[in-house]
Formats: structure tokens, sequence, C-alpha cells
């Protein structure tokens, strides 16, 4: 009965909200004082227990970060500095882009909304079809390696969680955000967030943003408009979240699905729906949520003919999951079970449903009280049952040991898995063929990691180990022949990563500085060789094979900051690599923060290259504007 009452409640809350046209998106998490809640939200990604798992890699970007960072429009924009992300961008402005992790294609890369899987059921190519405004995001939390055991299909290389400022108002009773800005191609950009507290325990909140541009080059224009609405009510178990969001995007896809056409089209849109909560009951936590994406895809291969090869897309994929934690034997346990659906209408694909359900457990407990030093030992195991794929058991186990106070060990094993997307299984057009016997593919994921805390510096690095198998990608031995998806067979993927970060407070000059490298290798003999003879592979054949990222942060006299990064990458289809550098220079008109001005510019050496083979990126960008914030 009293489920009943909040669901009714809450159910009357978000429809005053809609009415009034203030809400916004947030995470489900309670409302004790700001230090304990922040860490338990950066957990979000790596567990549902409420402390932070240092068993695992996961690295953080906060929203003040995303501020200063040059060129940063979109949330691929910001994905693309993390250290062992592989962004492969099809378009810019966020049009498209294909997001990978230590050399997982993107079909193996899990997306997160608030904890909500975004992924698409057509194609892990629209799954970054976010409905969110950068300036709505509060962080952004990265899990390396397989994260199946909580999270189920998809994450073979791991997980990405785009956690929304929502409606959470903090110690404010109303928020009014405005900015603007211009720049190369045409290029124009504008966003509003207006938040609003409604009484003791009642807030709402709205992010609006659009990109337009002209385009770098013939069929590379592009308009881009997100809305998300969103709604919290403090209730007197914990807070209750309602968010939607909604996402438009036209844009001109040159050789987006191949070169033959490479003159195409592209629209999509992205409804997304959450009803969330965190709800304390006595020593019990309780955290259930439903979820609801519905995506379209329209695609035209020859704009210029859109008789010639039209495909219209309708997905649509929904989740209920409940899940609870609660202290146990000396340490911490969750679990939960979770149910879903995933559907598509399409005019090539036809019309296909698939069922899921999956029961889940997590486990940690620190070593014992009297031990010197500190540290803890985590396990987790899910199973997950699709229909048509039987069912699938993930587990993990990990380890930490903190042999100085400034110096941390970590150990961890897992598998992961991923059922095969539509697009794989049923698509068909003159380059590209689907396969319909396709196998799930799996994964065993190791890593051994330290991390180092000396005053102003943190040093993190990590190697890590997986082994796949029926890998599954698009091949061919010849550019005459079509694209044609196949389970691969074996990969096995070596490499390893290290950030290091230093940073003061001011009135120092160099205000931060931080170098980031990735090194990944993968064994492509093999892979080439369990393919059937194939030698060109779309996806998995071409992974980031090292990638460096250094940038520093300053701060110079009259209120100016200056922010510069340089970037190098390179694959093997782009073996001599791409040296990029971008800078931001911004002032701020008043103390806090409140009114800044300023200009960035990408690829400042005019370097021409590509992410993907045939797809070519803007060379020099320049780009100015304003930020208000009251």
């Amino acid at each position: 009965m009293t489920c009943r009452l909040l669901l009714t409640r809450t159910a009357l809350l978000a429809t005053l909200a809609l009415t009034r046209a203030l809400p916004g998106q947030d995470v489900p998490a309670p409302d004790p004082p700001a230090a304990p809640r922040v860490k338990q939200e950066v957990a979000v990604v790596a567990t549902r227990l409420d402390e932070v798992p240092v068993s695992a890699t996961v690295r953080i970007v906060t929203r003040e970060e995303i501020a200063t960072m040059p060129g940063a429009r979109t949330l691929p924009d910001v994905l693309r500095t993390i250290v062992g992300l592989d962004v492969r961008r099809r378009g810019v402005n966020g049009t498209q882009a294909d997001i990978g992790i230590r050399g997982s294609d993107f079909n193996g890369t899990l997306l997160l909304v608030d904890g909500q899987p975004a992924t698409d059921p057509q194609s892990g190519h629209l799954s970054a079809d976010f409905d969110v405004p950068l300036y709505a995001v509060e962080r952004i939390e990265v899990l390396s390696s397989g994260g199946s055991s909580l999270w189920g299909s998809n994450a073979i290389g791991g997980v990405v969680n785009i956690v929304t400022r929502g409606a959470d108002m903090r110690r404010t009773n109303m928020q009014l955000e405005a900015r603007y800005g211009h720049g190369s191609s045409s290029l124009d950009t504008g966003g509003i967030r207006t938040a609003m507290r409604e009484g003791e325990s009642f807030s709402t909140a709205v992010d609006w943003s659009r990109i337009e541009s002209s385009g770098f080059r013939d069929d590379t224009e592009s308009a881009t408009g997100l809305l998300r609405v969103s709604g919290r009510w403090n209730s007197g178990l914990g807070p209750v979240t309602l968010g939607l969001g909604y996402a438009n995007r036209n844009y001109g896809a040159y050789g987006s699905y191949g070169t033959a056409y490479p003159n195409q089209q592209e629209s999509t849109r992205t409804r997304t729906a959450t009803l969330a909560s965190t709800l304390a009951l006595g020593a019990w936590t309780l955290m259930p949520s439903f979820y609801v994406r519905a995506h379209h895809d329209d695609f035209v291969l020859e704009r210029t003919n859109p008789a010639f090869y039209e495909n219209l897309h309708d997905t649509l994929s929904g989740l209920l999951r409940t899940a609870a934690r609660h202290a146990l034997f000396g340490g911490a346990l969750a679990f939960g079970v979770e149910a879903g659906r995933e559907t598509i209408a399409s005019t090539n694909l036809g019309s296909h449903g698939r069922n899921r359900g999956a029961a889940f457990a997590e486990f940690a407990h620190p070593w014992s009280a009297g031990s010197e030093a500190a540290g803890g030992v985590r396990a987790g195991l899910r199973a997950d049952a699709y229909e048509g794929y039987g069912a699938h058991l993930s587990p993990y186990v990990g380890v930490f040991r903190e042999v100085l106070p400034s110096l941390t060990l970590r150990a961890s094993y897992g598998t992961s898995f991923r059922v095969p997307s539509f697009t794989e299984l049923y698509y068909v057009d003159p380059q590209n063929v689907g396969n319909p016997y396709l196998r799930p593919e799996t994964a065993s994921n190791a890593e051994v990691g330290v991390s180092i805390f000396t005053g102003a510096f943190t040093l993190d690095a990590a190697w890590f180990h997986r082994d796949a198998t029926d890998i599954i990608d698009f091949v061919r031995s010849s550019g005459s022949e079509p694209w044609r998806a196949q389970n691969v067979r074996d990969a096995v993927t070596d490499g390893v990563e290290a950030s290091l970060d230093w940073s003061r407070q001011r009135p120092a000059f160099l205000t931060q500085f931080r170098v980031q490298a990735a090194y990944t290798f993968t064994d492509l003999a093999s892979l080439s060789a369990a393919a059937g003879g194939a030698t060109q592979g779309k996806y998995v054949l071409d992974p980031q094979h090292v990638k460096w990222d250094v940038a520093a942060g300053f701060a110079l006299p009259l209120r100016l900051e200056l922010t510069s990064r340089l970037t190098y990458f390179s694959r093997p289809s782009f073996e001599d690599g791409v040296w990029l550098v971008s800078a931001r220079l911004s002032w701020q008109a008043f103390q806090g923060h409140i009114l800044e001005f300023f200009v960035d510019g990408e690829n400042l050496g005019n370097v021409r290259y590509e992410e993907v083979a045939g797809v070519p990126l803007p060379g020099r960008t320049l780009f100015g504007g304003f930020n208000l914030t009251w």
C-alpha cells in the first residue's frame, strides 16, 4: 500500500512538473551530506554498493573539467579525451560516433545514462545518439574492462555512464544558465538551463541545446536539438526522480557506411523516459527503476536520389529493474533482478523482438579489522537469459591492497558477453550483408593496476588482457566483395594504460598538468585466420593502437585562463599516426564564474586525418562565445 501511494504521488508531481515546463534528469541517490553522497555516486558505473570499488579501473570526468576543455561541445568531444577510449567520429558536432574501450569495437561498449542502457539494439552506431545536452552532464564515469557481471550484454570492453545534473538543486532555490557560440563552417551553438525548487521537497529543471553547421565540405552539414526535462521529489524515504529526454539530428553522412555511395544522409530521433528512486527502508536500501528508449532512424544511401535506397528503422527498448543492498557479515551485499524487451520495425530488417531477464548479486568485504594495511575483496555474479540465445553467467572477482598510505595495488578477473545487434543479424544492402546465424560474443578480462597518491600528484597505471571468442565483425577478402557479418572466432588483446595528474590551487601559474597514455595490441594474425580467409575487417581489425594525451591549464593575469591539449593516436589503417593540437582561452568578466567569454581552436595544425577510413574530418576549427551562470 505504501509503494502504491508513493507511485501515485510521484505521478501527480511529475505531471505538475511537465505542465509547468520546468524539469531535468537526475541520478537516483539519497540526500545525505555532500561528501558521502558524492562518494556513493562515483561508484555508480562500477558497483551497486555504497563504496568506491578500488579493485576496478574507473575514470571520472567532472562538470568543472568539461567546462574548460577546448572544443568540447558534445559528449563524444569529451569522451575522446579519456584514456583507453577510442572515439571514431563519422560526423562532427556529435552527429555520430563509435565508442570503443581497450581495443573493443563500438558494439562492445555499453553506454548508460544515469545507469540506464542507452545502447541501441539496431546498431551500436546509434547508441551515442544521446538526448543529453553537454552542460546537463554532472560527470562522466568510465569502467574499463568487462562489466557484464553488473550490466549484462554489450560490456565487452567496458561501460560509459553519463550522469546528468537533473533537478538536484543542492543549496540553491533557482538556477539559470545560458550560452552561445559561433565558429568555423557557420557553426552556431546555444543552450539554456533553468531549474527551480518548489517547496521543501520538489524541484524541476529543463536543459536545452541546439547545434547547427553548414559543414566543412559537401555532405557534412548538421543540425542537432536536445531537450532534457526532469523532476525530483525528496520523499521521506529518499529521492524519487523522473527524467524525459528528446534528441533530433539531421546530418549529411559523407562516407559513413562505405565509399561506393559516399553522399549519404541520415536523420535520427531519440526519446527516453526514466522513473527511478533510492529508498531507505530501515537497514535496507531499495533501488527500483523503469526505463524506456525509442529511436527512429532514416537513412538514405544516395541523397541526390532518395528513392534508390532508403531505410527506415524504429526500435523500442524497455527495462524494469529493482535492486537492494544491505550490510552483511562485516561487508556489503547488493542484489536484484531485471526484465526487458527490445523490438525493431524496419523497412530493411523486418520486424523482430526479443525478451530478456537477469538476476545479479555483488558482495564486498574488507580485510580483517586487525590488518595494518587497508584492502578488500569484491565479487559479483550475474545470470542473463536472452530469447533465442539461452543463458549466460558473468562472474567477477577483484581485490585491492593498500601497501603504503600512498600506494594501492589492485587485480581483477571477469567475463563478459554481448548478443548480436539486429543489423548484424538481418541487414542487407549493396555493401553489407547480415547473418541470422550469429552467436553471441564472449570474453574473459584480467587486469592488474597500481595507484600512487603523493600530495598534488596522482599516478594510475594498469595492464589488461582480454581473450575474446566468437567476435562479430563485417569482413571481406577484397574491395569488390560486400562486407559480411561473421563470428571471427577469437582475438587476444593486451595493453597498458597510465595517467599522471598534477594540480594546484590558484594563484599558481600552472594550475593543472595531465599526461595520459594508452597502448593496445590485438593479435590480428589469429583474428584474420579465423575469419575464413578474410583479410579486411570493418571494425574489429582496426583498433586504436597507441594514444598519448597531454593537457595543461594556466591561470593568467586579468582573470584569463588558458587550457591546451596535445593528442597523438595511431591505428593499423593510420600507422603514421596523427598529432592534434587544441587550445582554449577564457576571460571571467566577474569573480565567481558568472559571465565567461572564450575562444578556442581545434586541430590548430590543420592536419588532414580520418578516424574511420574514407570519412574525412575537419581541419582547423575556430570557435568563440560566452557562458552565463546565475
